[in-house]
């Protein structure tokens, strides 16, 4: 039998079941705010990775350069050069829609300024690589330092012997080692030259470097080298030439730059040993050295590094219009920045996934052999302990002021300054 509630019992009982309906009711109202929080948060964590990689990849690709942008042998051409082909490429969409940004830093007066450029881009982790180097400290200051970081760095112009014998420093022009071998390749081999002289500006650190050349492309190509001559910066050249035309030389090689090369043929002329064969190296191609030397007599040839920059090929016409368009020199300087530029972003392009240090040295370490209608050799870096990738030159003769294609044979030298 049921028992039955009393009016009490009912109060009750009511009053429990209203306190257990209250209690419910914050519950009933947190539970879908709780599954909306949940579905928010697992929404985030699936969308922040393409959110955080799609503002990464709209991020500027952060590229470099050391060089020797002022002081009394400031050449700056080379990166100013890159720069340009850089620019170009932006103003095309870039590398898959993102922008280069080229970061330009003067080498200064000393390997302490040269240290202290470099490590600004070898400390920022998002430079890629550096492209169009050129200077006289960036090669013996920090290519240890570039390797250690694993960043690679394409010069446009090198001239230090430690830029040829690091692994990550890759210099795109012959350099005055190759081009001093070249000239003596070309005396002997087409211009049969009976008595050889090689000159040689004394400056810091590259004496080693020539001769180490001379005695092994001697010995790699069987052959009497000449006996290297070094001479002082602001040494008076008239008894050197003297000496010279005493010894009998008909012809003389000599590894000055342009102002070097514009008094010493003018003091050689004065004392009737301009009627001599002179061959220069790549710093005499220009056209100033061929307006000056042009009344002179006795053949005058420069061993060009790079195809003549009036060739009318149509990538030698790309390269001279892009250096007009942004008012820069053409020479081989800026030839050597411009393919320097190129080949990263060559490079750049064969990236598969995120462009960092590393993705890009690996794909310009793994680059296969590649023609430039620029160079006379295929261009390959691989995972070498040096590197002289260019090492082929074309003698050019100054014929009345003007620079002609000497021989259509590309002249090419073995391995010089390999350790």
């Amino acid at each position: 039998m049921m028992k039955r509630l009393t009016g009490a019992g009912r109060g009750a009982s009511l009053r429990g079941a209203r306190r257990a309906l209250l209690w419910w009711r914050p519950s009933a109202l947190l539970l879908p705010l709780c599954m909306c929080m949940c579905m928010c948060l697992c929404l985030w964590l699936l969308l922040w990775p393409a959110a955080h990689a799609q503002q990464g990849a709209q991020r500027p690709i952060k590229v470099g350069a050391v060089s020797a942008l002022s002081g009394p042998h400031a050449f700056p051409e080379s990166s100013q050069a890159a720069k340009a082909y850089i620019d170009a490429v932006n103003a095309a969409g870039g590398i898959g829609g993102r922008r280069i940004e080229y970061i330009s830093l003067d080498e200064g007066v000393s390997p302490a300024s040269a240290t202290a450029a470099a490590t600004r881009l070898i400390n920022d982790t998002e430079v890629v690589a550096l492209a169009g180097s050129s200077g006289l400290l960036d090669c013996a200051a920090n290519a240890p330092r570039y390797e250690a970081a694993r960043l690679m760095s394409l010069q446009g112009a090198s001239v230090s012997p430690a830029c040829f014998r690091s692994s990550h420093v890759v210099p795109l022009n012959n350099g005055p080692y190759v081009g001093l071998a070249s000239a003596v390749l070309f005396a002997h081999h087409t211009l049969r030259s009976r008595k050889l002289c090689a000159l040689a500006l004394d400056l810091p650190g590259m004496a080693e470097g020539y001769q180490q050349a001379l005695e092994r492309l001697g010995t790699a190509k069987a052959m009497e080298v000449p006996q290297l001559q070094l001479v002082g910066v602001d040494q008076e050249p008239a008894p050197v030439l003297r000496a010279v035309k005493g010894q009998g030389c008909d012809t003389v090689i000599f590894t000055g730059h342009e102002a070097a090369v514009l008094r010493w043929s003018e003091a050689a002329h004065a004392l009737g040993a301009g009627g001599m064969t002179w061959i220069y190296l790549t710093p005499a191609y220009t056209d100033r050295v061929a307006r000056a030397l042009a009344p002179q007599d006795g053949a005058v040839y420069v061993m060009a590094e790079f195809e003549p920059w009036k060739s009318r090929s149509l990538p030698a016409q790309d390269w001279r219009r892009l250096m007009q368009d942004a008012r820069l020199p053409l020479s081989s300087l800026s030839q050597g920045g411009y393919v320097a530029a190129q080949m990263l972003v060559r490079a750049l392009r064969q990236v598969e996934g995120p462009i960092t240090r590393e993705t890009v040295t690996r794909a310009l370490q793994q680059m296969p052999p590649t023609s430039h209608p620029l160079l006379g050799m295929p261009f390959e870096i691989g995972q070498r302990r040096a590197h002289n990738p260019n090492r082929a030159a074309l003698p050019l003769k100054l014929q009345q002021g003007h620079w002609y294609i000497a021989t259509p044979a590309w002249i090419e030298v073995p391995e010089l300054l390999a350790p």
